[in-house]
């Protein structure tokens, strides 16, 4: 389960065409405060990974989650808009 502590988190995508020529873009919205967060600890961005454990593309990262509350975390692969995965978040 996502934490307010850091976690190492490793995103698997499925339907990732030539994945070793896209990026993974993660925007943390905060729903009561509505403001827009980093998830990964070291930017906004990082290139994917080959397939691994049957998905498309796979990538490890470091994800710090800033506050406690309802949180929607947008997925953009090369800018558009991949997936939302929605979390509360309270410890």
């Amino acid at each position: 389960m996502p934490s307010l502590n850091g976690q190492k988190w490793m995103w698997h995508l499925w339907g990732v065409e030539v994945p070793q020529n896209k990026e993974l873009t993660v925007v943390g919205f905060h729903k009561e405060t509505e403001a827009v967060h980093q998830i990964f600890k070291d930017g906004w961005t990082k290139g994917l990974g080959s397939p691994n454990n049957g998905a498309d593309a796979h990538i490890p990262s470091n994800v710090k989650i800033q506050e406690p509350g309802d949180w929607a975390m947008l997925l953009y692969t090369d800018e558009k808009l991949f997936d939302i995965l929605v979390f509360e978040i309270n410890e």
